[in-house]
Formats: structure tokens, sequence, C-alpha cells
């Protein structure tokens, strides 16, 4: 296996891992929807050159994640067909993340924030569409969105739009510093791999 492929395997399965286990972590503390998928799933889309790896990065994570709650916690990982939104809404974040031209570290934030409110409209429009909770009208739809506003008063922040924007937020930053940060390391990789 060739160095540079060795370095992006090790990348992406680390990312996986820790998105992962930082999901687990988070839901057995029942700190809900503090997690890196979304993040991982705009930086995957924006700084991964091959964008299989981009979409497989927030598909892996969540699915093993799903996994893992579904086999050895009292959390149900896999909850119904709706979840299949959750999956869409972070397709779409990864495809958000592959349209970000000249990606500035403001335009990054916009996007962190903008997803997070995606995802909340997608998740709870599955919901919505596929479960008998509400009528399926748009006074039901808007029912929808309302009602799942008071699920989240026991996150950390007391909020969905607080929990979900703000590790969105927090995620993109750690994940986009901490590859600034590695960037001439992966710079010299590249340049010795091309020179080969």
């Amino acid at each position: 296996m060739k160095k540079d492929t060795y370095t992006k395997v090790l990348l992406i399965g680390g990312l996986i891992f820790l998105t992962s286990l930082g999901r687990i972590i988070t839901n057995h503390l029942a700190i809900w929807n503090f997690t890196a998928i979304g993040a991982c799933a705009l930086f995957g889309g924006v700084v991964l050159k091959d964008k299989k790896y981009a979409y497989l990065l927030p598909l892996a994570a969540l699915f093993l994640s799903d996994l893992f709650l579904q086999l050895f916690t009292t959390i149900k990982g896999f909850y119904g067909w709706s979840m299949l939104f959750n999956y869409g809404a972070f397709m779409l974040t990864t495809f958000i993340g592959t349209r970000l031209k000249h990606a500035s570290m403001g335009r990054i934030m916009v996007a962190s924030v903008g997803t997070g409110l995606l995802y909340f409209l997608i998740s709870n429009f599955g919901v919505w569409a596929l479960q008998d909770m509400y009528p399926k009208t748009f006074v039901g739809l808007m029912h929808c969105y309302v009602s799942a506003m008071p699920f989240y008063q026991h996150d950390v922040f007391g909020s969905f739009f607080l929990n979900t924007i703000l590790s969105n937020v927090f995620y993109t930053g750690l994940l986009f510093g901490a590859y600034a940060l590695l960037q001439p390391i992966f710079n010299r990789e590249e340049q010795v791999a091309n020179a080969n």
C-alpha cells in the first residue's frame, strides 16, 4: 500500500472511530445531539479529494454508532424508517461541503450553522412523513417541528438549536483547526508521493 493511501486510510478510519465513539459517549451521558457527525460530513465534503470517502465518513460513523447503541445499550440505535432522513441529512451536509468554493473559515462556520438547521428540518420531516404521530398536513408538519423543540430541553444547552448548532460549530472548528495544524505534514507527504 502506498504511503499516501495508508495515511488517507488512517485519517478516515480514525475520524470514523472517534466520531462514533464520541456519539456513543454523549448518548451514554444523555448529552443528546452534541456529536461530531455533522462536522465530519462537512469536513469530508470540503477536505477529502476522493468524494466517495467524503460520503463514507459520516455514513460509517453514524451506522457504527447506531449498531453499537442497538446491540450494547438500552438506547435504540435503529428506530425505524424515519432514521433514513437522518442519514440523508448528513449526505446533504457532505454535498454542501463539496460545493464550498474557496472554503474560508467564515464560510465553513456559516455552513456548519446552516447544516445544523437543515438537519433539524429534515430529521423532523422524516418523523412527520413516516410516523403516525401528526396529521399529514402543513399544520401537522408545523406541529411536528414545534413539538420537537421541547424534546431537546434536557440537552446540554437546553435546546436543539443550541445543542446541535453549537456542536456543529465546535466540532467543525476542532476538525478544521486540527487539519490546518497538520496541513504541512499532509502537503509534504503529497509532494513525496507525487515525486515517486
